[in-house]
């Protein structure tokens, strides 16, 4: 007992009144030398055990050695749980449940640690990225270099351009790549150009490759440009198209006129659509014939997408293209051919209710359908047609464009599954979907609040949130306007699918007592996805309702609920 008198006078003594204390814990913090902070905040409890401010300091002690569970526990019997108004205080609870789990053996738990880091905003989340970009789990690396563009910090793309030297694993090395572009990093034209020259490249890793490059380049001297218009490789010609309608290079016309020969298919199909979007009207009569040749060409898709440009021009041409491919064998070559059909307006009227009444393929009527929006007249019947593919098709479909980039063909999927997305085909199945159920409210077809609610009713949107905020990029306040007469609805599910759409829509505060009634009754995932909602709302509201949950027994859950609580408290 005289001990432990001698070593409290000793404290007093050293570190002085309670604020000298307080500011001596804060210095073992700032150091980062938790264990002392603990310690130290433990003595300071037994001189000042009504402190509110050693109370608080103790908390993050606490956290900071990972210790989040008895923070928590502390921050609850010591009287400050009272106080939400405290930010600071909210938030290192919540960052000591992230961090803690930031290393845990469990691989679903290590996602949902760097994605709830990720949506915080916070500069910590950086150092949680660059620590992921180095794991020994492929699919942590890739979700990392996926993520690491929103925060573009100097150590990030250092990290980054390593991995695009030394990276193995091709679906890393493909999410590295987009991510460098999308950072617009200078210094990595040379080993991009070398991905695009490789024989080995897959075909997704030159296309990143050349979509990373394009946008990197702000403009580019003749010598450079000559250059890639000669290469043998065909990556590096198709680049030279891309620059030049990246660029808006209106003197290279004669270059892309040029490249109207070229052996490869590919880049043929990259000079029409440069030539298309340049304009085609300062085009000589010798140029303009070499077009309407292409409608020839023995690959479908070069003579499709000729005949779509042409169409302006020479459109008995372009018809007789689309009519022989529309009722060809070819599925692809029927599709695309409907699709263009659609797009080249009144000239093809008479041919497509003509296919309209023909055809059997519902593929081919959704795809004229979908080409006939925004070229004018009544798209009341293309609307019809599209209402009627949703409601038959029971199977996966996705939007389609390996055969020009410039066309987005509805197709029956071919989506495979990978391994850095769940559920991926189930994902891209439902976004094209809510993609249509947009046009439809767009269109203001009569059934499309129907089509909402069964869509609502018989899919689950929680497979991810892009494919929740899909409907209302497409649709707009029509879809808007819908989604919220569907939160009156008696059916639950609808009613908690149609609140997570629009929470997630930019924050429709509509939505958060919803999503808070239904909260207990919803599986694990579910429950994921409402988390992260109410966190994309950013609420203050919510506050109260998250603070509950940093107790979840499971640590998902917890984690989610941590990272919607850190946006509620500096929305």
């Amino acid at each position: 007992m005289k001990l432990i008198c001698f070593f409290l006078i000793f404290f007093v003594a050293a570190f002085g009144s309670e604020e000298g204390v307080i500011k001596r814990i804060h210095a073992h913090l700032l150091v980062k030398d938790y264990y002392a902070a603990q310690n130290a905040c433990e003595e300071a409890l037994t001189l000042y055990p009504e402190s509110k401010g050693v109370k608080k300091v103790y908390v993050q002690a606490l956290a900071q050695n990972g210790k989040d569970e008895e923070a928590i526990q502390f921050w609850k019997k010591s009287g400050l749980k009272g106080d939400l108004e405290d930010p600071e205080l909210l938030e290192t609870l919540a960052w000591g449940v992230l961090t803690r789990s930031e290393n845990s053996s469990q691989f679903v738990v290590n996602m949902a640690s760097l994605m709830s880091a990720f949506f915080t905003d916070d500069v910590r989340a950086v150092r949680m990225l660059l620590s992921q970009l180095n794991s020994t789990n492929a699919i942590m690396r890739a979700m990392a270099a996926q993520l690491s563009p929103h925060y573009r910090d100097v150590t990030l793309i250092e990290e980054l351009k390593r991995l695009l030297k030394e990276e193995k694993i091709w679906f890393v090395r493909l999410e590295v790549i987009q991510a460098l572009g999308a950072m617009e990093v200078k210094d990595i034209k040379e080993p991009l150009a070398k991905i695009i020259c490789h024989a080995r490249s897959t075909a997704e890793e030159k296309a990143a490759a050349i979509a990373s490059l394009v946008t990197i380049y702000e403009d580019i001297d003749d010598k450079e440009f000559t250059e890639l218009l000669g290469s043998k490789r065909a990556g590096l010609r198709h680049l030279a198209c891309q620059i030049v309608s990246h660029l808006d290079l209106c003197e290279k016309k004669e270059a892309m006129v040029h490249l109207l020969e070229d052996a490869s298919p590919d880049v043929r199909i990259a000079a029409l659509n440069t030539l298309y979007f340049l304009g085609i009207k300062n085009l000589e009569p010798l140029q303009l014939s070499k077009l309407i040749d292409l409608t020839a060409d023995p690959h479908p898709p070069v003579a499709l997408t000729a005949a779509c440009i042409v169409s302006r021009f020479a459109p008995e041409t372009a018809l007789q293209v689309l009519r022989r491919s529309i009722y060809s064998n070819d599925d692809a070559s029927r599709r695309l051919a409907a699709f263009i059909l659609g797009r080249v307006g009144s000239v093809g009227f008479s041919l497509a209710r003509e296919v309209m009444k023909i055809t059997p393929d519902p593929y081919v009527k959704a795809n004229l359908a979908l080409g006939m929006i925004g070229q004018g007249g009544d798209l009341s019947y293309a609307a019809d047609v599209l209402y009627t593919f949703l409601m038959l098709r029971k199977g996966k479909i996705m939007w389609d464009t390996s055969a020009n980039s410039l066309f987005e063909i509805l197709a029956p999927s071919r989506v495979c599954h990978i391994p850095q997305v769940p559920q991926y085909p189930t994902m891209v199945d439902h976004l094209t979907r809510l993609d249509i159920l947009g046009k439809l409210a767009i269109l203001s077809h009569p059934h499309a609040e129907e089509a909402v609610k069964s869509f609502l009713k018989e899919h689950a949107l929680g497979v991810t949130f892009t494919a929740s905020t899909t409907l209302l990029e497409e649709g707009e306040e029509e879809a808007i306007d819908i989604l919220r007469d569907l939160l009156q609805e008696e059916d639950e599910n609808v009613r908690v699918q149609a609140a997570l759409v629009l929470a997630l829509s930019g924050g429709e505060t509509g939505a958060i007592e919803v999503l808070q009634e239904a909260y207990k009754t919803m599986d694990r995932d579910m429950k994921v996805n409402i988390l992260g909602a109410l966190g994309h709302i950013g609420d203050k509201a919510s506050i109260p309702f998250l603070v509950e949950l940093l107790e979840e027994p499971y640590q998902t859950l917890k984690i989610v609920a941590a990272s919607a609580l850190i946006q509620c408290v500096y929305h």
